[in-house]
C-alpha cells in the first residue's frame, strides 16, 4: 500500500477461545485451479503451465472463500478454507496465519473490539489443532511435522465489522488534517481498508492470510504499522461474494459467474498467482471501461463523482499503456481501479488487479473544521479552496499512475514490503513520474513530481526530521513523515541517478531484464542495480556507487535541496495554477504555522501522543519535552497560534 500520497504531502482483545480439532481420514483433494486461470492473459497462462515456470501453481496456497455482506449492520460472516503445501525443504511444526486486519494500533488497543472475530477454526488431520495466539495470530500445528511436498487444510470461520467513515473525513482538507495529526506517529495500518463510507463498503485484510516468512519463521509481529500491512507471496484464491442483488461488486480476479435468488446476489470471482486481494462493492457505484490491449480497465466510482471517474479512467488506461511499453505485458486480463474511502492520508492502496484511490481526490475541496477554522482566522480560505480545487485533477492522476505502477511493483515483480519497502513504493513513485514525462512531457513531469514526491522530502526536512538511508525496514523511520519523506520523496531520485549515469537505452534495457528475472518471484533490493550492471558491465562501478551513496547513506539534502514552506507550496501551485495575494499569503503563513502546530520534534498542537488534549501539552504529557512557543515572529500568526492552543 501505497498509502501517504495525496492531501498534504500528502501524515488484545480477541476472543482466545479454546484450542479446537478436526480429525478427518485423509486429505482432501486439492482444489481445482483451472477454472481461475482465466484471470491470466493467454501467454502468461502458457508461462505459468511451462516446466520452466518462475511458478508450480499446483503448489501455491489456496484461499477459498465464501463471504456474506449484510449492509444495515455493517457486518459479514466469512467462511474460509486455506490448503497449503509445505514448499521448504525442513519440515514445519505449526503454521501460522494472520488476521491483518486486527493488526492496526485501534484494534489492539486494550479493551478494544477487533473487528474480525473468530468463530470457529480447525484443520484437517488427527490431533491437529489451531488457536488463538493474540489479535491477529492464529497458529495450527499439526500432531507431527508437516514434511516437504506434504499439503495441510485449514478451516476458519470468522464474524466482522466494518468501520463507519463520515463522509465528512473523505474531503482533501480533512485528510490533510488528519496527515498533520500523525505527522508525529507512525501510520494508522488501516487506512479505511476494512470499512464503509459514502455507500461504499471495503473489504481488504478482511481475512486470515498466512504469516510473512522470515529467516525460516513465520512472522508474528510487524514491528509497526509504517506502509502495508499483509503478505507479499503468491498465491490463488477463490470467493463466492453474497451481497444485496442491486449492488455492483468489484473485485481481484475474474468474475467466474453471478446467480440471483430474491434480493441476493452471488458473484463468483477467481485469480492465479496474485499477492494480495480486495473486494468493494457499493449499491450506487458506476463503471466505465476501456481496452488497452487484451485488458479490460474499469473505472469504478460513485454517481456524483463521474468526472472524475472518467479522468481516471484516462490516466489508468494511458499509465498501463506507457507501463507496457516500458517494463513489458501486465499479466491479468482485468484492472479495477475503484474509488473508496481511504481515511488516515492514504491517498490509494493496491492490490492484484484492483486499486483504490481516495475519494478525497474525486471531492471538490471544502473547508470545514479545524483546518477550516485555521485559514478563516487567517483570510485565506477561499484561495486555498480554490487552489487546492486547481491541484486536484494532477494529484488525482499521479496517484492513479502510482497506483497502476504497483501492479509490476511488487504484484508481478515481488519485494520484501515491509523490510524493504522502497523496492516496491519508491520505483512506483517513480513510475507515476515516468508516466507523465511520456505523456506530457518533461516539465510536467518534474512540476508533478516536485508536488507527489519531492515535497515529502522536503516536509520532513521543514519539521526537522533527519535524513536517512533509503534502504531500510519501514519500522526503521518512526513517525509517518519520515517513512514518507524517505521512501516515497527521496527514494525515487534513486532511478533518475542511474538513469542519468546510464543513458535511456541501457538503463531501460536493464529495466526490462529486471523483470523478466524476477516476474512472479521475490527481488532482493539489489535486484535492479544488479541487472543494470548485466546489462552495462563497463559501467558496474558507478552503478554500485550510486546505488550505495542512495541506499545505504544520508545525502537528500545534496541531492534534493532544502526549502522553505513557502517555496514548497510554491512548488505545489505552480505551473499554470491561479495565482493572488490571497494564495500569496496563504504560502507565507501556513509553512510557520505548520511547524508550530506538529512541531519537527512530535511536541506540536497536533501530537497524537497527546490525543489532542492542551492540557496534556501543558502539563507536558511528552516526558517533559514540551517546549512553550517561541513565536512566528508574525503577530498574526501567533494570535492563530495562542487561539488554536486555547481551543
Amino acid at each position: 500500500m501505497t498509502p501517504r500520497h495525496g492531501a498534504l504531502a500528502v501524515a488484545l482483545s480477541l476472543a482466545l477461545g479454546a484450542p479446537t480439532a478436526c480429525a478427518q481420514p485423509a486429505p482432501s483433494p486439492a482444489p481445482d485451479v483451472a477454472p481461475w486461470m482465466a484471470s491470466l492473459r493467454p501467454a502468461v497462462r502458457a508461462e505459468l503451465s511451462s516446466p520452466s515456470s518462475p511458478v508450480t501453481v499446483a503448489r501455491l496456497p489456496v484461499y477459498d472463500l465464501a463471504l456474506r455482506y449484510e449492509p444495515a449492520t455493517r457486518t459479514y460472516t466469512l467462511r474460509e478454507t486455506l490448503s497449503f503445501t509445505n514448499t521448504e525443504r525442513a519440515p514445519m511444526a505449526d503454521v501460522v496465519l494472520r488476521l491483518y486486519g486486527n493488526a492496526t494500533p485501534a484494534a489492539t488497543v486494550q479493551g478494544a473490539t477487533p473487528p474480525i472475530r473468530v468463530v470457529r477454526s480447525a484443520c484437517e488431520g488427527d490431533g491437529c489443532t489451531v488457536r488463538a495466539a493474540g489479535a491477529s495470530v492464529l497458529v495450527a500445528r499439526p500432531r507431527t511435522p508437516l514434511a516437504p511436498g506434504a499439503r495441510l487444510r485449514i478451516d476458519v470461520e470468522l464474524s466482522g465489522t466494518l468501520t463507519e467513515i463520515d463522509s465528512a473525513r473523505t474531503n482533501i482538507l480533512a485528510q490533510g488534517m488528519e496527515s498533520l495529526s500523525s505527522l508525529g506517529s507512525e501510520g494508522a495500518g488501516d487506512y479505511g481498508l476494512l470499512a464503509t463510507g459514502e455507500g461504499i463498503a471495503s473489504f481488504a485484510n478482511f481475512f486470515a492470510v498466512l504469516a510473512r516468512r522470515e529467516g525460516g519463521r513465520w512472522a508474528r509481529d510487524d514491528h509497526g504499522t509504517n506502509g502495508d500491512l499483509g503478505s507479499d507471496d503468491l498465491a490463488n484464491w477463490h470467493a463466492v461474494i453474497d451481497a444485496p442483488a442491486s449492488w455492483t461488486v468489484a473485485s481481484s480476479g475474474v468474475t467466474l459467474g453471478r446467480t440471483t435468488a430474491g434480493d441476493r446476489a452471488r458473484t463468483e470471482v477467481g485469480a492465479v498467482a496474485v499477492r494480495d486481494v480486495a473486494v468493494v462493492m457499493g449499491a450506487t457505484l458506476q463503471t466505465e471501461t476501456r481496452r488497452v490491449g487484451e485488458v479490460e480497465v474499469r473505472s469504478v466510482f460513485l454517481p456524483g463523482d463521474r468526472e472524475a471517474g472518467h479522468r481516471v479512467l484516462d490516466a489508468a488506461a494511458g499509465a498501463l499503456e506507457v507501463f507496457e511499453r516500458r517494463f513489458g505485458p501486465y499479466p491479468f486480463t482485468e484492472l479495477d481501479v475503484v474509488e473508496a474511502p481511504l481515511v488516515g492520508g492514504a491517498g490509494g492502496v493496491e492490490f492484484s488487479g484492483l486499486v483504490t484511490v481516495a475519494s478525497m481526490f474525486y471531492h471538490p475541496p471544502q473547508m470545514s473544521g479545524v483546518m477550516g477554522g485555521v485559514a478563516n482566522l487567517l483570510g485565506v480560505g477561499d484561495a486555498i479552496t480554490q487552489q487546492m480545487g486547481a491541484m486536484l485533477p494532477a494529484m488525482l492522476e499521479f496517484v492513479t499512475a502510482h497506483e497502476v505502477a504497483h501492479q509490476y511493483w511488487h504484484g508481478l515483480v515481488g519485494s520484501d514490503s515491509r523490510v524493504h519497502p522502497f523496492v516496491d513504493e519508491s520505483l512506483a513513485q517513480w513510475s507515476a513520474a515516468l508516466y507523465l514525462e511520456d505523456r506530457y512531457g518533461a516539465e510536467r513531469a518534474r512540476r508533478d513530481a516536485d508536488m507527489n514526491v519531492r515535497m515529502n522530502y522536503q516536509l520532513m526536512r521543514q519539521l526537522g526530521h533527519d535524513d536517512g538511508p533509503v534502504d531500510r525496514p519501514a519500522s526503521f523511520y518512526g513517525p509517518t513523515v519520515r517513512y514518507a519523506g524517505i521512501v516515497y520523496g527521496k527514494g525515487p531520485y534513486y532511478y533518475n541517478a542511474l538513469r542519468e549515469a546510464a543513458g535511456d537505452a541501457v538503463f531501460f534495457r536493464a529495466m526490462r531484464r529486471y523483470v523478466n528475472a524476477w516476474r512472479f518471484r521475490t527481488a532482493p533490493p539489489s535486484g535492479f542495480v544488479d541487472a543494470l550492471v548485466a546489462e552495462h558491465g563497463a559501467g558496474a562501478a558507478r552503478y554500485r556507487g550510486l546505488a550505495h551513496r542512495w541506499l545505504q547513506e544520508s545525502h537528500g539534502d545534496d541531492d534534493l535541496g532544502r526549502a522553505d514552506m513557502g517555496a514548497m507550496l510554491g512548488s505545489m501551485m505552480g505551473g499554470d495554477a491561479p495565482s493572488s495575494e490571497e494564495m500569496q499569503r496563504a504560502m507565507e503563513t501556513l509553512g510557520p504555522l505548520l511547524q508550530q502546530l506538529t512541531g519537527g520534534d512530535g511536541n506540536g498542537l497536533f501530537d497524537p501522543r497527546t490525543g489532542g488534549d492542551p492540557a496534556r501539552r501543558r502539563n507536558g504529557a511528552n516526558g517533559g519535552a514540551n517546549r512553550p512557543s517561541q513565536g512566528t515572529g508574525d503577530p498574526d500568526m501567533d494570535r492563530v497560534i495562542r487561539e488554536m492552543q486555547g481551543l
